[in-house]
């Protein structure tokens, strides 16, 4: 009789609490609304977050409404609206902003960032057209390239042509094809009109799987800081509304957390919202990596958070690769801004933390090399060559000039910030010479002389590099219309060749 009483009071409990619930549910839905926060943005899955059920909940309690307008991707007609007031906020990549935004002078600043890239874009080709695999075989101006323009997938081709120097992409555009979107880049591949097609998620698996001898050539996991979706708010709206603002973003952590500890309602909403199968879905969540309020904090905007003293500005990175990027594609003539922070504001994410603490992460992850054996390293994928301004020597020593330093330690902050977890093979080249015993010398020691100043300098594990010296043996590709004392100036040269770490 006890147990039946018991089990009785359980039901009763459980039937209030139920009751109770649901009329929170209703107060909460029936809130006054004070504020509402127009965004522009499109379907990207990135975005889900922003406009999804839970985030609509939790705005409603914080008297905030959503007003996210999916504009189809649209950077250019994004920022447009944005600089006449149409929206409070966009959503979209950095390397977009900086672009589109230069033309009204950058009406907004990053507060927040979003996602990061990890393999939701990525560029595939026939077999047949790209012998080897490599990143190389796509410096090609015959090939025909299919790819969207003005979006993620065009940068990840702007900034492979620029980070591993496909010099013949860049005398002529007869090799692009663009297409309004990654959908239609995948009817094309299916089609097999194309050589080389970029394209995001799903398309990108749905191609691999559905058209036979189509393989991947690289994507978007291959690097870090480049492609990643950030928060700019007008700077009018961040001034008048910044406990909004702070609301908005105690709301969005909170809905993202919510999410993160129910995955299942998690996939059921996005595919109510995306109209995608679970199937499709559950490999693109695999290839958005998503920044909370710590990463955000620790990671994009360099604020403590308690977990010692690791913190990066991963935004400002981004900035500055990203307009390194545009301005070597001539997308953007210099540098616009000079001072990467006049487009970033972190006092609304300084505010969020005094409000719900970032729960303390594992810190920047940091890649662990080990030690392996040149055998090892004959077998490591190769990914391919970066691209760099001549290193300069003492004459006919292995000691770096002062300007060979200074590129040795631009390409260092490249190799640190947008390829950590690749291993390098530092081939030191001289030019061609009657005594090949003495060039192979000296072509060793300078390629040690440059993994010395990475080790001692940028403290790069010492497990990561190899030094080898080529001597004249292996000479550059001529570049086109490239004359004979120019071709030889560049004969004797420093190279970074990166391999995928297993």
């Amino acid at each position: 009789m006890i147990i039946v009483l018991g089990l009785c009071g359980i039901g009763a409990f459980k039937l209030i609490s139920k009751m109770m619930s649901e009329k929170a549910g209703e107060q909460a839905s029936d809130s006054k609304v004070s504020t509402t926060i127009r965004i522009g943005g499109d379907s990207y899955l990135g975005y889900f977050f922003i406009n999804s059920p839970e985030m609509k909940r939790q705005a409603a309690k914080r008297g905030l409404a959503i007003d996210f307008t999916n504009d189809g991707g649209t950077y250019a007609a994004r920022l447009e609206k944005f600089s006449k007031g149409e929206y409070d906020a966009i959503v979209l990549p950095v390397n977009s902003y900086l672009q589109h935004g230069l033309k009204y002078n950058y009406p907004g600043v990053i507060v927040a960032s979003i996602a990061e890239s990890k393999g939701a874009d990525a560029i595939v080709g026939f077999a047949d057209k790209l012998p080897t695999g490599k990143i190389s075989d796509l410096n090609d101006a015959s090939l025909k390239v299919v790819y969207t323009g003005e979006s993620r997938s065009s940068f990840l081709l702007d900034l492979t042509i620029v980070d591993f120097d496909l010099f013949n992409l860049t005398r002529t555009d007869a090799w692009r094809h663009e297409v309004t979107g990654s959908d239609e880049a995948y009817k094309k591949a299916k089609n097999h009109d194309g050589d080389v097609f970029v394209m995001w998620e799903p398309d990108v698996s749905r191609a691999l799987h559905d058209v036979p001898g189509l393989k991947l050539v690289w994507g978007s996991d291959g690097f870090n800081g480049y492609i990643v979706d950030v928060f700019v708010f007008r700077r009018d709206f961040v001034s008048s509304h910044h406990d909004d603002l702070v609301s908005f973003f105690e709301a969005y952590f909170q809905t993202m957390k919510m999410y993160y500890n129910d995955h299942n309602r998690m996939v059921d909403d996005m595919k109510k919202a995306t109209g995608l199968k679970q199937e499709e879905i559950e490999p693109m969540l695999k290839k958005i990596a998503w920044h909370d309020l710590h990463e955000n904090a620790s990671h994009e905007f360099g604020l403590s958070t308690g977990a010692g003293n690791n913190s990066v500005e991963g935004v400002v990175n981004t900035i500055i690769a990203c307009t390194n990027v545009l301005v070597k594609t001539n997308r953007l003539k210099k540098d616009p801004l000079g001072d990467p922070y006049r487009i970033v504001n972190s006092s609304i994410l300084q505010s969020v933390q005094g409000r719900l603490p970032a729960e303390i992460g594992p810190g920047v992850r940091k890649h662990e090399f080990s030690a392996i054996s040149e055998r090892q390293w004959k077998g490591l994928h190769e990914v391919g060559v970066m691209r760099v301004e001549p290193i300069s020597f003492q004459q006919g020593t292995s000691v770096l000039s002062p300007g060979g330093e200074e590129e040795v330690d631009r390409i260092a902050e490249s190799l640190a910030n947008n390829y950590p977890d690749d291993r390098i093979m530092v081939l030191g080249h001289t030019g061609s010479g009657s005594d090949e015993k003495e060039s192979l010398r000296l072509s060793q020691e300078r390629a040690e002389a440059v993994t010395q100043r990475l080790i001692a300098v940028h403290q790069m594990s010492a497990n990561r590099l190899m030094a080898k010296g080529m001597g004249s043996a292996k000479p550059p590709a001529r570049r086109p219309d490239e004359n004979q004392r120019a071709y030889m100036y560049r004969f004797p040269r420093v190279e970074f060749k990166l391999y995928a770490d297993n």
